[in-house]
Protein backbone atom coordinates (compact mmCIF):
# COMPACT_ATOMS: atom_id res chain seq x y z
CA UNK A 1 0.00 0.00 0.00
CA UNK A 2 1.34 3.29 -0.97
CA UNK A 3 0.35 7.12 0.00
CA UNK A 4 -2.00 8.63 -2.98
CA UNK A 5 1.24 10.96 -3.89
CA UNK A 6 2.93 7.70 -4.44
CA UNK A 7 5.28 7.61 -1.83
CA UNK A 8 5.54 4.42 0.45
CA UNK A 9 4.81 3.76 3.83
CA UNK A 10 7.08 2.77 6.65
CA UNK A 11 6.21 -0.77 8.17
CA UNK A 12 3.10 0.06 9.59
CA UNK A 13 1.38 -1.42 13.02
CA UNK A 14 4.83 -0.96 14.77
CA UNK A 15 3.33 -1.16 18.27
CA UNK A 16 2.11 -4.17 17.52
CA UNK A 17 5.35 -6.24 16.42
CA UNK A 18 4.82 -10.13 16.53
CA UNK A 19 8.81 -11.12 15.68
CA UNK A 20 12.08 -9.95 14.06
CA UNK A 21 14.04 -12.95 12.74
CA UNK A 22 16.85 -13.94 10.81
CA UNK A 23 16.29 -17.58 10.96
CA UNK A 24 14.18 -18.52 8.33
CA UNK A 25 12.74 -21.41 10.26
CA UNK A 26 11.46 -19.40 12.71
CA UNK A 27 10.35 -16.94 10.59
CA UNK A 28 8.02 -19.79 8.36
CA UNK A 29 7.08 -20.72 12.04
CA UNK A 30 5.83 -17.49 13.02
CA UNK A 31 4.14 -16.50 9.74
CA UNK A 32 2.41 -20.06 9.73
CA UNK A 33 0.58 -19.11 12.97
CA UNK A 34 -0.97 -16.15 11.53
CA UNK A 35 -1.37 -17.26 8.11
CA UNK A 36 -1.28 -20.64 7.27
CA UNK A 37 1.60 -23.62 7.13
CA UNK A 38 3.79 -23.29 4.13
CA UNK A 39 7.30 -24.17 2.42
CA UNK A 40 9.39 -21.13 2.73
CA UNK A 41 12.39 -20.96 0.06
CA UNK A 42 15.10 -18.44 0.85
CA UNK A 43 16.24 -17.32 -3.27
CA UNK A 44 19.85 -15.99 -4.19
CA UNK A 45 23.26 -16.19 -3.30
CA UNK A 46 22.29 -14.79 0.43
CA UNK A 47 20.10 -17.67 2.39
CA UNK A 48 19.82 -14.84 5.48
CA UNK A 49 16.47 -12.86 6.13
CA UNK A 50 15.60 -9.43 8.24
CA UNK A 51 12.27 -10.87 8.59
CA UNK A 52 9.52 -8.10 10.80
CA UNK A 53 5.86 -8.92 11.11
CA UNK A 54 3.51 -6.82 12.89
CA UNK A 55 -0.01 -8.05 13.74
CA UNK A 56 -3.24 -6.90 15.02
CA UNK A 57 -6.30 -8.97 15.33
CA UNK A 58 -9.63 -7.32 16.00
CA UNK A 59 -12.50 -10.40 15.64
CA UNK A 60 -12.87 -12.31 12.67
CA UNK A 61 -10.74 -10.06 10.79
CA UNK A 62 -7.17 -9.48 11.32
CA UNK A 63 -4.08 -7.01 9.35
CA UNK A 64 -0.57 -7.83 8.98
CA UNK A 65 2.54 -5.81 7.52
CA UNK A 66 5.45 -7.94 6.91
CA UNK A 67 8.21 -8.01 5.34
CA UNK A 68 10.99 -10.35 4.64
CA UNK A 69 14.52 -9.09 4.02
CA UNK A 70 15.55 -11.52 1.45
CA UNK A 71 13.92 -12.75 -1.39
CA UNK A 72 11.97 -15.75 -1.12
CA UNK A 73 9.24 -17.97 -2.15
CA UNK A 74 6.24 -19.84 -0.39
CA UNK A 75 3.55 -22.49 -1.06
CA UNK A 76 0.75 -23.66 0.60
CA UNK A 77 -2.19 -25.59 0.30
CA UNK A 78 -5.72 -24.13 0.41
CA UNK A 79 -6.37 -22.13 3.58
CA UNK A 80 -10.04 -23.75 3.56
CA UNK A 81 -11.43 -21.25 6.21
CA UNK A 82 -10.25 -18.00 5.54
CA UNK A 83 -10.04 -15.51 2.61
CA UNK A 84 -6.62 -13.15 2.54
CA UNK A 85 -6.36 -10.14 0.61
CA UNK A 86 -2.35 -8.76 0.00
CA UNK A 87 -1.38 -5.43 -0.67
CA UNK A 88 1.99 -4.20 -1.67
CA UNK A 89 3.38 -1.68 0.96
CA UNK A 90 6.36 -1.07 -0.94
CA UNK A 91 8.34 -3.05 -4.06
CA UNK A 92 6.27 -5.75 -6.59
CA UNK A 93 5.89 -9.65 -5.87
CA UNK A 94 3.74 -11.95 -7.70
CA UNK A 95 0.87 -14.52 -6.55
CA UNK A 96 -0.12 -17.69 -8.09
CA UNK A 97 -3.69 -18.43 -6.74
CA UNK A 98 -4.89 -21.84 -8.66
CA UNK A 99 -4.61 -21.03 -12.11
CA UNK A 100 -4.77 -17.26 -11.74
CA UNK A 101 -1.46 -14.96 -11.48
CA UNK A 102 -1.10 -11.43 -9.89
CA UNK A 103 1.17 -9.04 -10.20
CA UNK A 104 1.39 -7.52 -6.99
CA UNK A 105 1.92 -3.87 -6.68
CA UNK A 106 0.69 -0.17 -5.80
CA UNK A 107 -2.21 -0.30 -8.62
CA UNK A 108 -3.05 -4.21 -7.68
CA UNK A 109 -3.91 -6.13 -4.71
CA UNK A 110 -4.53 -10.13 -4.75
CA UNK A 111 -7.71 -11.84 -3.20
CA UNK A 112 -6.78 -15.52 -2.11
CA UNK A 113 -9.99 -17.44 -2.04
CA UNK A 114 -10.05 -20.40 0.42
CA UNK A 115 -10.41 -23.19 -2.05
CA UNK A 116 -6.70 -22.38 -4.17
CA UNK A 117 -3.32 -23.38 -3.28
CA UNK A 118 -1.39 -20.60 -3.13
CA UNK A 119 2.64 -20.17 -4.34
CA UNK A 120 4.09 -16.28 -4.09
CA UNK A 121 7.28 -14.66 -5.40
CA UNK A 122 8.19 -12.04 -2.66
CA UNK A 123 11.52 -10.21 -3.53
CA UNK A 124 13.64 -8.62 -0.74
CA UNK A 125 12.27 -4.98 -1.46
CA UNK A 126 8.86 -5.84 -0.86
CA UNK A 127 6.98 -5.02 2.34
CA UNK A 128 2.94 -6.36 2.11
CA UNK A 129 -0.48 -5.79 4.02
CA UNK A 130 -2.01 -9.16 4.75
CA UNK A 131 -5.72 -8.79 5.84
CA UNK A 132 -7.31 -12.11 6.51
CA UNK A 133 -10.98 -12.31 7.18
CA UNK A 134 -12.42 -15.53 8.29
CA UNK A 135 -14.48 -17.64 5.76
CA UNK A 136 -18.13 -18.23 7.95
CA UNK A 137 -18.07 -14.43 8.57
CA UNK A 138 -17.50 -13.23 5.53
CA UNK A 139 -19.98 -15.76 4.12
CA UNK A 140 -22.53 -15.14 6.52
CA UNK A 141 -22.25 -11.22 5.96
CA UNK A 142 -22.84 -12.34 1.99
CA UNK A 143 -26.02 -14.23 3.26
CA UNK A 144 -26.97 -11.03 5.01
CA UNK A 145 -26.88 -8.88 1.73
CA UNK A 146 -29.18 -11.14 -0.22
CA UNK A 147 -31.54 -12.09 2.08
CA UNK A 148 -31.02 -16.10 1.72
CA UNK A 149 -28.49 -18.92 2.49
CA UNK A 150 -25.46 -19.61 -0.28
CA UNK A 151 -25.98 -22.42 -2.61
CA UNK A 152 -22.47 -22.80 -3.31
CA UNK A 153 -18.89 -21.28 -1.75
CA UNK A 154 -18.07 -17.58 -2.27
CA UNK A 155 -14.78 -17.05 -4.61
CA UNK A 156 -13.87 -13.44 -5.63
CA UNK A 157 -11.45 -12.72 -8.75
CA UNK A 158 -7.65 -13.13 -7.80
CA UNK A 159 -6.76 -9.18 -9.03
CA UNK A 160 -8.06 -6.43 -6.88
CA UNK A 161 -7.05 -2.72 -8.56
CA UNK A 162 -6.24 -0.75 -6.00
CA UNK A 163 -5.74 2.69 -7.81
CA UNK A 164 -8.93 3.70 -8.54
CA UNK A 165 -12.74 2.29 -8.45
CA UNK A 166 -14.42 -0.27 -5.74
CA UNK A 167 -11.06 -1.13 -4.78
CA UNK A 168 -9.89 2.01 -4.07
CA UNK A 169 -12.56 2.85 -1.70
CA UNK A 170 -11.94 -0.49 -0.24
CA UNK A 171 -8.04 0.23 0.24
CA UNK A 172 -9.31 3.81 2.08
CA UNK A 173 -11.25 1.99 4.50
CA UNK A 174 -8.36 -0.42 5.09
CA UNK A 175 -6.30 2.38 5.98
CA UNK A 176 -7.91 3.82 8.45
CA UNK A 177 -8.63 0.59 10.36
CA UNK A 178 -4.83 0.87 10.78
CA UNK A 179 -4.44 4.26 11.62
CA UNK A 180 -6.95 3.81 14.50
CA UNK A 181 -4.91 0.63 15.23
CA UNK A 182 -1.75 2.98 15.69
CA UNK A 183 -3.06 5.37 17.87
CA UNK A 184 -3.32 4.34 21.70
CA UNK A 185 -6.22 4.60 23.28
CA UNK A 186 -8.28 4.85 20.07
CA UNK A 187 -11.82 3.88 20.06
CA UNK A 188 -10.84 0.89 17.66
CA UNK A 189 -9.85 -0.76 20.95
CA UNK A 190 -13.41 -1.18 21.72
CA UNK A 191 -15.65 -4.08 20.41
CA UNK A 192 -18.10 -2.37 19.25
CA UNK A 193 -16.30 -0.02 17.04
CA UNK A 194 -13.86 -2.88 16.39
CA UNK A 195 -17.19 -5.01 15.34
CA UNK A 196 -18.16 -1.74 12.87
CA UNK A 197 -14.83 -1.69 10.84
CA UNK A 198 -15.10 -5.51 10.04
CA UNK A 199 -18.43 -5.23 9.30
CA UNK A 200 -17.62 -2.27 6.49
CA UNK A 201 -14.63 -3.87 5.45
CA UNK A 202 -16.32 -7.15 4.73
CA UNK A 203 -19.43 -5.60 3.06
CA UNK A 204 -17.44 -3.24 1.18
CA UNK A 205 -14.92 -6.17 -0.19
CA UNK A 206 -18.44 -8.29 -1.06
CA UNK A 207 -19.69 -5.35 -2.95
CA UNK A 208 -17.03 -4.04 -4.44
CA UNK A 209 -14.54 -6.95 -5.86
CA UNK A 210 -16.23 -9.06 -8.51
CA UNK A 211 -17.06 -13.28 -7.48
CA UNK A 212 -19.45 -15.62 -8.66
CA UNK A 213 -22.14 -13.64 -6.36
CA UNK A 214 -21.64 -10.10 -7.60
CA UNK A 215 -24.53 -10.59 -10.09
CA UNK A 216 -27.17 -11.83 -7.39
CA UNK A 217 -25.84 -8.77 -5.21
CA UNK A 218 -26.48 -6.21 -7.84
CA UNK A 219 -29.50 -7.89 -9.71
CA UNK A 220 -32.65 -6.58 -9.08
CA UNK A 221 -34.29 -6.37 -5.83
CA UNK A 222 -37.49 -4.05 -4.70
CA UNK A 223 -37.17 -1.33 -2.67
CA UNK A 224 -38.27 -1.08 0.99
CA UNK A 225 -42.23 0.01 1.38
CA UNK A 226 -42.74 3.69 2.96
CA UNK A 227 -43.24 1.95 6.28
CA UNK A 228 -40.39 -0.29 6.23
CA UNK A 229 -38.16 3.08 5.63
CA UNK A 230 -40.00 4.94 8.25
CA UNK A 231 -39.71 2.21 11.10
CA UNK A 232 -35.44 2.63 10.21
CA UNK A 233 -35.80 6.21 10.42
CA UNK A 234 -37.62 6.12 13.96
CA UNK A 235 -34.79 3.99 15.20
CA UNK A 236 -31.75 6.39 13.69
CA UNK A 237 -33.81 9.68 14.44
CA UNK A 238 -34.73 8.32 18.43
CA UNK A 239 -31.27 6.37 18.61
CA UNK A 240 -28.85 8.22 16.70
CA UNK A 241 -25.88 7.15 18.99
CA UNK A 242 -26.48 3.71 18.90
CA UNK A 243 -24.04 1.36 16.49
CA UNK A 244 -26.75 1.32 13.64
CA UNK A 245 -25.47 -0.80 10.83
CA UNK A 246 -27.74 -1.16 7.90
CA UNK A 247 -28.04 -4.86 8.41
CA UNK A 248 -29.39 -4.19 12.00
CA UNK A 249 -31.95 -1.05 10.89
CA UNK A 250 -32.98 -3.90 8.33
CA UNK A 251 -33.99 -6.43 10.74
CA UNK A 252 -35.96 -3.86 12.76
CA UNK A 253 -37.89 -3.02 9.39
CA UNK A 254 -37.90 -6.97 8.50
CA UNK A 255 -36.27 -6.14 4.73
CA UNK A 256 -33.28 -7.14 3.23
CA UNK A 257 -30.44 -4.97 3.68
CA UNK A 258 -30.25 -4.28 -0.37
CA UNK A 259 -34.37 -3.28 -0.38
CA UNK A 260 -33.87 -0.81 2.67
CA UNK A 261 -30.91 0.32 0.71
CA UNK A 262 -32.90 0.88 -2.19
CA UNK A 263 -36.01 2.39 -0.18
CA UNK A 264 -33.76 5.15 1.36
CA UNK A 265 -32.31 6.50 -1.77
CA UNK A 266 -36.08 6.16 -3.27
CA UNK A 267 -37.20 8.54 -0.83
CA UNK A 268 -34.65 10.29 0.80
CA UNK A 269 -32.00 10.43 -2.24
CA UNK A 270 -29.72 9.25 0.56
CA UNK A 271 -28.57 5.38 1.90
CA UNK A 272 -28.97 4.50 5.53
CA UNK A 273 -25.64 5.22 6.74
CA UNK A 274 -25.42 8.66 5.06
CA UNK A 275 -28.69 9.60 7.15
CA UNK A 276 -27.49 8.10 10.03
CA UNK A 277 -24.12 10.65 9.46
CA UNK A 278 -25.80 13.93 8.55
CA UNK A 279 -28.09 13.45 12.00
CA UNK A 280 -25.14 12.41 14.24
CA UNK A 281 -23.41 15.67 12.71
CA UNK A 282 -26.35 17.79 12.59
CA UNK A 283 -26.06 16.79 17.00
CA UNK A 284 -22.84 17.41 16.99
CA UNK A 285 -23.28 21.09 15.93
CA UNK A 286 -26.56 21.54 18.32
CA UNK A 287 -23.91 20.00 21.12
CA UNK A 288 -21.38 22.49 20.35
CA UNK A 289 -23.33 25.88 20.16
CA UNK A 290 -24.52 24.76 23.28
CA UNK A 291 -21.35 24.07 25.01
CA UNK A 292 -19.73 26.06 26.93
CA UNK A 293 -16.07 26.45 25.09
CA UNK A 294 -13.67 25.61 28.05
CA UNK A 295 -15.66 22.47 29.16
CA UNK A 296 -15.47 20.52 26.52
CA UNK A 297 -13.03 19.62 23.29
CA UNK A 298 -14.50 19.09 19.52
CA UNK A 299 -12.70 15.75 19.64
CA UNK A 300 -14.99 14.35 22.48
CA UNK A 301 -18.16 15.71 21.37
CA UNK A 302 -17.31 13.99 17.91
CA UNK A 303 -16.36 10.69 19.20
CA UNK A 304 -19.83 10.56 21.79
CA UNK A 305 -21.45 10.71 18.45
CA UNK A 306 -19.53 8.00 16.49
CA UNK A 307 -17.27 10.16 14.79
CA UNK A 308 -13.74 8.08 15.43
CA UNK A 309 -11.18 9.98 12.97
CA UNK A 310 -10.67 13.82 13.74
CA UNK A 311 -9.58 14.76 10.38
CA UNK A 312 -12.43 13.20 8.68
CA UNK A 313 -14.80 14.54 10.87
CA UNK A 314 -13.68 17.84 10.40
CA UNK A 315 -13.93 17.57 6.50
CA UNK A 316 -16.90 16.54 6.72
CA UNK A 317 -18.36 19.51 8.99
CA UNK A 318 -16.51 21.99 6.94
CA UNK A 319 -18.52 20.77 4.09
CA UNK A 320 -21.85 20.46 5.66
CA UNK A 321 -21.91 23.65 7.71
CA UNK A 322 -19.19 25.96 5.95
CA UNK A 323 -16.86 26.65 9.10
CA UNK A 324 -14.46 24.28 10.94
CA UNK A 325 -16.67 22.95 14.66
CA UNK A 326 -14.06 24.84 16.24
CA UNK A 327 -15.69 28.11 15.29
CA UNK A 328 -18.57 26.60 16.06
CA UNK A 329 -17.63 25.63 19.56
CA UNK A 330 -15.90 28.93 20.21
CA UNK A 331 -19.38 31.08 19.81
Amino acid sequence: MSREDGSAWELPLARYELFRSRDPNRVRDEVSRVWTPHTLRVLGADPRLDARMHYARLGDLSVSALRYGGTVSLGSRPAESFFTVLIPLAGEAEARCGSERVRLSAATAAVLSPADPVALQWPGDCAQLVVRLERTALEARLSDLLGAPLRKPLRFASAMPVAAGNGRSWLRGLRMLVTELERPGSLIERRAVAEMFERTLATALLLGQPGNYTRMLDGEVPAAPTRAVSIALEWIDNHPKWQHTTASLAREADVTERSLQLGFRKHLKMGPMEYLREIRLRGVRDQLRAAQSDAVTVTAVAAEWGFLHAGHFAARYRQRFGEPPSQTLRR
